[in-house]
C-alpha cells in the first residue's frame, strides 16, 4: 500500500547560482555553484538542540545564509564536495582535491599531484583516500591535521572513470569493466564488463559489498511505498535528520513520518 514516509518541505528558494553538488555537516548545508561560489547555510540559533538539529512535522528546519565564498572554485569546472566529519575537514574536488578544516573553512592543504582527477574516495576508517586521476591510482594516508602522505601510486591500462573503496582493495571501472586493485601490490583482476551501453556505476553496500551496475536500469525487489513530487533534481543527501534534495536553485527536506503516523487508521 502507497503512504506517506516522508514529508517534503522546501527549505531555500532562488539560490542566487545553480547548484552544483552540496555537502553537510552538523547544522550546516554546503553548496558549490556554478559562479564558482561556495555557500553555507545554517539554521537559526533558536532551532538548534544540543547534538544536532531541532526538527519537527509542524516546524520544518529554514536555513538562511551564513557565509558566501566567492572564487571558492574555478567557474566551469566539474566540483564536488564531502565533509570528513569525524576528522572536521571539507574535502573538494575542483582542479585537485583540497581540504578546508570546519567550520571556519580556513584552507588546510591542496594535494598538488591530484590536479586533473576526475574520482575519488574516502576510507573514514583508515583515514585513507584514493584518486583517480587519468591513468593513475594515488592512495594518500592522512597523518592528522593538514598532514596527508602519498603511500602508493600504480598505473592502470586506461582512463579511471569511477573508483571506491572494497575493505583494503580498490574497485575501478575503466574502459567498459569493473576492476579490483590489491591496494599495496597494486595488482589488477577483471570483475566483469559493465557493458557497451550502461555508465559504469559503484555503489558501496553494508558488510564491504559492492553493487556494481551493468545494465541500465535495475530491477528493485521492493513495493513502491511513496512518490514525492520533485522535478529535475541534482543532488540527493543524507544530513542531519533528514534528507536534503537540491535541484538547481532550490532545496527540500525530506523528514521522515513517525511509524505510528504513517498508519492508515480509516
Amino acid at each position: 500500500m502507497v503512504h506517506s514516509a516522508y514529508d517534503s518541505f522546501q527549505i531555500l528558494r532562488d539560490v542566487p547560482s545553480r547548484i552544483e553538488t552540496v555537502a553537510a555537516w552538523n547544522s550546516k548545508l554546503f553548496f558549490a555553484c556554478a559562479d564558482g561560489s561556495l555557500r553555507v547555510y545554517s539554521l537559526p540559533s533558536d532551532r538548534l538542540a544540543v547534538g544536532g538539529t531541532t526538527l519537527s512535522r509542524d516546524e520544518p528546519p529554514s536555513y538562511v545564509l551564513e557565509r558566501t565564498f566567492p572564487g571558492f572554485f574555478r567557474k566551469g569546472t566539474s566540483v564536488s564536495l564531502l565533509s570528513l566529519g569525524s576528522r572536521n575537514l571539507l574535502l573538494s574536488l575542483s582542479d585537485a582535491v583540497a581540504f578546508h578544516r570546519l567550520p571556519s573553512l580556513e584552507a588546510a592543504v591542496s594535494l598538488s599531484k591530484t590536479k586533473g582527477a576526475s574520482s575519488y574516495d574516502w576510507d573514514d576508517r583508515r583515514g585513507f583516500l584514493c584518486v583517480g586521476r587519468q591513468r593513475k591510482v594515488i592512495i594518500y594516508r592522512h597523518e592528522g591535521g593538514k598532514d596527508f602522505t602519498e603511500v602508493k601510486e600504480f598505473n592502470v591500462p586506461d582512463v579511471i572513470k569511477s573508483i571506491i573503496w572494497c575493505g583494503e582493495n580498490i574497485c575501478l571501472s575503466i574502459k567498459k569493466e569493473y576492476m579490483i586493485m590489491n591496494s599495496t601490490t597494486g595488482a589488477l583482476s577483471e570483475v566483469f564488463p559493465c557493458g557497451r551501453i550502461a555508465a559504469p556505476l559503484i555503489t558501496p553496500l553494508p558488510s564491504e559489498q559492492l553493487l556494481l551496475g551493468k545494465i541500465r536500469s535495475l530491477r528493485v525487489p521492493y513495493q513502491l511505498v511513496q512518490t514525492i513530487a520533485l522535478r529535475e533534481i541534482r543532488h540527493l543527501l543524507s544530513a542531519d535528520g533528514f534528507v536534503v534534495a537540491a535541484l538547481d536553485t532550490s532545496v527540500y527536506g525530506l523528514l521522515p513520518v513517525p511509524l505510528g503516523a504513517q498508519i492508515n487508521k480509516d
